[in-house]
């Protein structure tokens, strides 16, 4: 199985030394895969500071080939067996609640690395075959501070139906942003929907800081959700 996300192409294939299977991404080391390339090296690097999180997927190996049919800069990491979130049917708030706090853990790692994802959505959080969440894709990751670049500060890639407004303005990114973006995906969960209203182009609405709550879906997530959404 593969496909291609903004000049990376991604494959889930079977290590059968280790007895796993994995997701293999390739960044090409010229023409359009040049800005790929940055992408994924800067993802390796932030992977690299969190390894061992339990709650973001394993970085296994990355490799650099010069020549040939396979040449490019290689990801492999953990696979997800029990598929992202965005293939996950509606949720229960209570269910939502616990992958939710597993991925606060997540961000706060991260945030206390100096980084920002910048773009938390159901699809770039994976389950594991016992339930367990995982933050997944980094590709979009931006340093915020310290002294290490981790990431390249380069134009974002992100998803306006979860995007915060300073993300969708073009702005620096900060840890709040992955906050907005968390309490949007867990409002899709419950509500099987963004909290985006679609009267106008959903760019228009991130850029505007939009957000239209289905408070009698999310039920008792209202008090974890309004504090994200001011943030």
């Amino acid at each position: 199985m593969s496909e291609e996300r903004d000049n990376v192409e991604v494959w889930i294939a079977h290590d059968a030394a280790e007895g796993r299977d994995v997701v293999l991404k390739r960044a090409r080391l010229t023409g359009n895969g040049q800005g790929a390339l940055g992408r994924l090296q800067a993802a390796a690097r932030a992977l690299d500071r969190l390894k061992g999180h339990p709650h973001v997927v394993a970085l296994y190996e990355t490799r650099h080939v010069e020549e040939g049919e396979a040449a490019g800069f290689w990801l492999v990491v953990e696979y997800g067996s029990g598929g992202s979130l965005d293939q996950q049917p509606r949720m229960r708030p209570e269910q939502a609640a616990r992958i939710g706090a597993q991925i606060a853990d997540a961000l706060t790692a991260l945030h206390a690395e100096g980084i920002v994802h910048c773009d938390v959505k159901p699809g770039n959080v994976v389950l594991t075959g016992d339930g367990t969440a995982k933050l997944t894709d980094f590709d979009s990751a931006y340093r915020v501070a310290g002294r290490v670049t981790v990431t390249p500060n380069a134009p974002l890639s992100y998803t306006p139906d979860y995007a915060a407004r300073e993300i969708a303005r073009g702005n620096i990114p900060i840890p709040e942003s992955d906050v907005f973006s968390l309490a949007a995906t867990l409002h899709a969960l419950v509500a099987g929907k963004p909290p985006r209203p679609w009267e106008h182009s959903v760019e228009f609405q991130a850029e505007r800081g939009v957000i239209r709550v289905d408070d009698e879906v999310t039920g008792p997530l209202r008090d974890v959700l309004s504090p994200g959404f001011r943030s």
